[in-house]
């Protein structure tokens, strides 16, 4: 299970339904976030499809598995920490309603903000009975296209008869996110999908059931830094994992603070257990942050990434033109005690904000000595033969005197746009007389620490210096969203964000103008029908799009195809009646007169009265 050669899993295939299932609603959570990820994330949840498919580049299927999943999706991230996209795209509209950023309360004593960073999915799935099947998934990865190594552990179940108490930390990590929805239609629609779910995990049962859980007998879900049902707060230093002592430590971490390292290393000081072993898998730059003290019972026995490995990776973002790390980038802990073996993974570095300051989550899977040691981990990780150059991992030893590593310049910078970002910014929309509009934007913060900062609207290519209040004119339909870039600059090295902005008077004809951006003509009209109707959407789509994008239909003035359209329409009456929400959403939001073909009306009205009749 730990190979990272051989046991590779697929971000997509981890949220695709099961088969005879579909997505009913999905709470998703990460730090960072690239906005092309989520519409990946989209595709793999709508329509099954792999979250860098080539799917991503035709704009029909877009349009219909984010339609599909607007109301369905709620995705919180770190304030802050959206990614700038390499290419912009009208369609980031459709993501403002599953988009929720998160901002951490600085807390008394901490220096640094703290984050907002939990990795996880928890999805709930129905069949046509409408049964439910739901699916969490725990990892250490963001939602973004970068290509550094983590880890993964997904579970299905179903809802039973029996009254289970494990999910009760999974039901408050839950009702936090909640309230962090804004109280506006969509949030409160969010929030009531969220607590739906809430509702039914006291009888939802995971179960360990896939290969490389079989090991394992026992799981149980550990957030840290938010407010339980019972008055108290989650706090992971209270746990076993900082609590107990140990025969074996392994620890994966590629950020690392001394007094976190420090207290792994002397646990058992004062203990009676002899010939304890350790293990640190982390990034070499990393342990500049430590004394020797802090480490000095993992001294030799520390591994990083070979640096052949870390350099040797293309970034996957397309038009990208630097190299891209591929680094350690998972977070795992394995604690052996006699014959008992926890491993906890998530989204928890071993680092003093992590463990004291941020929201993470956390899973810890039980099992016993003989399925899971440290020797056995070694083998997975490094292969039988570590000296082979299969074994991406290269053992790494301290110095005893290092300079201490200045604070990274872009860090500073994503410490800037954080305060921004809790400065509490909102923005008003206004029509003008032309038909355009206005976007007041209002910041809490204009202190710019010596940088230079410019704020855009995402979609527009207008831009301005921060100030307490910026006017952005003339913006069209498909220029106005709630997301905006945010530039730091030392005039050397710059930063780029994007900030999601409370906005008053967002225009409700902006979706409409989405829709007719890229249905706007009769073919690509029927192109869209054509994959709506599909028994497999994306076969139907290849069977209706050649390589050039073209379709093979040509409907124009011709009308031979009709029959062939009744008959798909006839099969999914039968067989998928809910297929024709699309079809029902398609003809209230395309605004522009004449893409309905008057043959298709009258055939579609026929349909809806016979759905509607049957129920």
């Amino acid at each position: 299970m730990f190979n990272p050669n051989n046991d590779r899993l697929d971000y997509g295939q981890l949220l695709a339904p099961p088969a005879e299932y579909e997505l009913d609603f999905a709470v998703g959570t990460t730090y960072s976030l690239d906005l092309d990820a989520l519409v990946g994330a989209s595709l793999s949840l709508s329509l099954s499809e792999e979250t860098d498919s080539v799917l991503m580049n035709n704009p029909v299927c877009l349009l219909e598995a984010l339609r599909d999943t607007g109301d369905k999706v709620a995705l919180f991230c770190d304030s802050g920490q959206i990614r700038y996209p390499n290419h912009i795209n009208h369609l980031y509209i459709l993501l403002e309603k599953m988009v929720f950023p998160v901002k951490v309360k600085k807390q008394r004593g901490m220096a640094a903000y703290p984050s907002f960073h939990p990795k996880m999915w928890l999805i709930r799935y129905k069949n046509r009975k409408k049964e439910s099947r739901y699916r969490i998934i725990v990892l250490s990865r963001n939602l973004t296209f970068d290509r550094s190594w983590d880890m993964t552990c997904s579970m299905d179940g179903q809802p039973d008869e029996a009254i289970t108490d494990k999910n009760e930390p999974l039901c408050d990590f839950l009702r936090y996110l909640a309230s962090q929805v804004p109280s506006n239609d969509n949030g409160r629609k969010k929030a009531r999908g969220i607590r739906s779910m809430i509702r039914e995990l006291d009888h939802v049962i995971f179960r360990l059931e896939d290969k490389d859980l079989k090991w394992f007998y026992d799981y149980s879900f550990i957030p840290n830094g938010i407010p339980g049902s019972n008055g108290k707060k989650y706090q992971i230093d209270q746990t076993p994992l900082f609590r107990n002592t140990f025969h074996e430590i392994v620890i994966i971490s590629p950020f690392l603070s001394g007094d976190i390292i420090r207290s792994f290393n002397d646990r058992n000081k004062n203990s009676l257990i002899k010939n304890d072993r350790y293990m640190l898998i982390t990034r070499g730059t990393s342990l500049n942050k430590l004394s020797p003290d802090d480490i000095s019972n993992f001294a030799d026995n520390i591994y990083a990434v070979k640096e052949k490995v870390s350099d040797g990776e293309t970034a996957i973002s397309e038009g990208a033109e630097s190299v891209q790390r591929q680094d350690i980038h998972a977070k795992v802990y394995m604690i052996r005690k006699h014959t008992e073996t926890d491993l906890y993974l998530g989204s928890l570095n071993a680092s003093h904000n992590a463990v004291y300051g941020n929201v993470e989550f956390m899973l810890c899977l039980r099992t016993y000595r003989s399925n899971l040691n440290m020797d056995k981990m070694k083998d997975a990780l490094f292969g039988k033969d570590p000296e082979s150059q299969e074994n991406p991992f290269e053992k790494i030893r301290l110095s005893e005197k290092r300079e201490p590593e200045e604070e990274d310049k872009a860090h500073l910078m994503e410490t800037v746009i954080r305060k921004i970002s809790r400065s509490d910014p909102h923005a008003v929309i206004s029509e003008e007389d032309n038909g355009t509009c206005t976007a007041e934007v209002s910041f809490g913060m204009t202190d710019t620490n010596g940088y230079q900062i410019s704020v855009q609207p995402l979609l527009s290519a207008q831009s301005a210096p921060l100030a307490n209040h910026i006017c952005f004119s003339g913006l069209t339909l498909l220029q106005i969203s709630e997301f905006y870039v945010i530039t730091v600059s030392d005039g050397e090295t710059a930063v780029s964000r994007v900030l999601m902005i409370s906005t008053d008077g967002l225009p409700q004809e902006r979706e409409k103008a989405v829709v007719s951006s890229i249905v706007r003509d009769q073919n690509s009209f029927y192109r869209y029908i054509f994959f709506l109707l599909g028994e497999e959407n994306v076969l139907s789509f290849l069977e209706t799009e050649d390589l050039s994008g073209k379709g093979y239909y040509s409907f124009g003035k011709q009308n031979h195809s009709i029959p062939a359209l009744y008959e798909r329409m006839l099969r999914t009456a039968a067989a998928a009646p809910e297929k024709f929400s699309g079809i029902e959403y398609l003809m209230k939001t395309i605004s522009e007169d004449g893409v309905i073909p008057d043959e298709f009306r009258k055939l579609y009205d026929t349909f809806r009265k016979a759905v509607k009749k049957r129920g």
